[in-house]
This record gives C-alpha cells, structure tokens and sequence, in this order.
C-alpha cells in the first residue's frame, strides 16, 4: 500500500567479507545502521590482503607496481612491529586498498534507500557489487525476496537520472526532461 514504514521492523545482518576499507568507509556514512568492523588496532597482520581495483588491473605495468607497492607496505609494516610498535600504530601506515570484513545489520527501508544510491552505474565500482551482492542475497531468500522488487537504483523509483553528465542513460536526465 505504499506505507515503508513497516519495512523497519524487518533487519536484516549480512556478514560482509574482504571488501577494501575504502569502500568500508563508503558503507559506514550510511548512518541508519549498525556496523561491527574488524579492528586493525587489535588484529596484527602477517600476510596483508588488499583488494586491486580493476582499472590498476587493466595494464600489467600498472599492476606489478601496485603489487610491489603493496608488497613494500606489508614488509614495513611487519618490521615496525618487530621492532616494538604496537600493531594499533602500526597501522597508520595501512592503505585503504587492505582487506576487510564487516557486519552491518540494517532495516530493510533503509536498505531499499542505500541501493538506490548504491545500485547507480556511478557508484564507485566495489561498493556497487558489494550491493549487487547483497540483492542477490536477498533474492534467494525466501523469507526476503518479497523485498528484491523495491532494491533498484534512484532513477528506477524516480524514472529520471540526477547525475547529469555522469548519466549512463538508462532513463533521461533531469536535464533533458526526464
């Protein structure tokens, strides 16, 4: 009947894993919900994950000297806390590129909010399939899937683009009369 006000008694916790701590950062200014992050103060790294952006994939050059850089952090890293340096300074040398996973419990209206931003061809590449993820998810969830229908991106509610020259003309921008 229209009335989403009853979607927030539905929470739903995903278990998020191996996503860059950009994109964790990108998540968490989603303020209506909770989050439980793993701690980089607590958590000391032996072998450092990170997650390559695929535009750092697309030409080998680019790549191995993402790699080595990497490879270079890790190694400092490691050494800082052989030499004593508590893993929670330590830290400050860490890039966003490093791995990590987070629970984040939300209520479905919310939900529906975050993938209209989120779900838009010019959202940032990771966060985008993090939440292409996250419908699939609810897709295949008996329980849930009445909700897929309602998890589009903005213009899909609204049937225009307020992205303008970002557009990926799906629909017409405001600009053009959409």
């Amino acid at each position: 009947m229209g009335h989403h006000s009853v979607l927030e008694h539905v929470c739903i916790t995903f278990a998020i894993d191996k996503i860059s701590r950009a994109c964790s950062h990108q998540l968490v200014r989603h303020r209506i919900a909770s989050y439980s992050q793993q701690s980089q103060r607590y958590v000391k790294y032996d072998d450092i994950d990170y997650i390559i952006p695929p535009s750092m994939q697309k030409d080998d050059e680019i790549a191995i000297g993402f790699l080595m850089f990497m490879e270079d952090i890790t190694r400092n890293y490691n050494e800082l806390i052989e030499l004593g340096v508590d893993a929670e300074d330590a830290r400050y040398i860490l890039p966003n590129a490093v791995s990590t996973n987070i629970t984040m419990t939300v209520n479905a209206r919310e939900l529906i909010e975050m993938c209209k931003l989120r779900l838009c061809t010019t959202a940032q590449w990771e966060i985008r399939k993090m939440f292409e993820m996250i419908v699939a998810c609810i897709k295949s969830n008996n329980q849930l899937n009445f909700l897929s229908k309602y998890l589009l991106p903005k213009c899909e509610w609204t049937k225009y683009c307020s992205e303008g020259k970002r557009s990926c003309g799906r629909v017409q921008t405001a600009e053009d009369g959409g």
